[in-house]
């Protein structure tokens, strides 16, 4: 018995829908990271980058800044020092109108581009 061309192509499409649903059935769900920094970070001035925070756990004073692993700090700096003298220092603050809720301003570790370096930003 012969089938049509028509015929087999639409067997051999069904077959390879169930065979990819059977796969990412089985693919185990990727955790998202809730404190990863994500999104372009703005250059502001001199060393300082910002980025609105959307997730903050407990307060802005005491949250810290990760990059990939390393700590990055001192934490709560001054703008003034984090536009000139960067090195990890950052600080969180509010928007005069609360318009964008909290950001944050920060400086790499070497005062490098966030948005180009490779690394990684987190909150904790």
């Amino acid at each position: 018995m012969r089938t049509s061309v028509s015929t087999r192509i639409a067997i051999g499409s069904t077959l390879f829908a169930l065979a990819s649903s059977v796969f990412l059935f089985l693919v185990p769900p990727s955790p998202i990271d809730r404190n990863l920094l994500r999104g372009a970070f703005r250059l502001y001035k001199g060393y300082a980058y910002l980025i609105p925070v959307k997730y903050v756990d407990g307060t802005l004073e005491t949250a810290r800044l990760y990059e990939d692993d390393r700590l990055l700090g001192p934490a709560n700096t001054a703008q003034q020092e984090i536009i000139d003298k960067g090195a990890g220092r950052f600080a969180f603050y509010r928007d005069t109108w609360n318009y964008f809720g909290p950001a944050l301003m920060f400086s790499t570790s070497d005062n490098t581009d966030p948005n180009t370096n490779g690394r990684k930003y987190h909150l904790r």
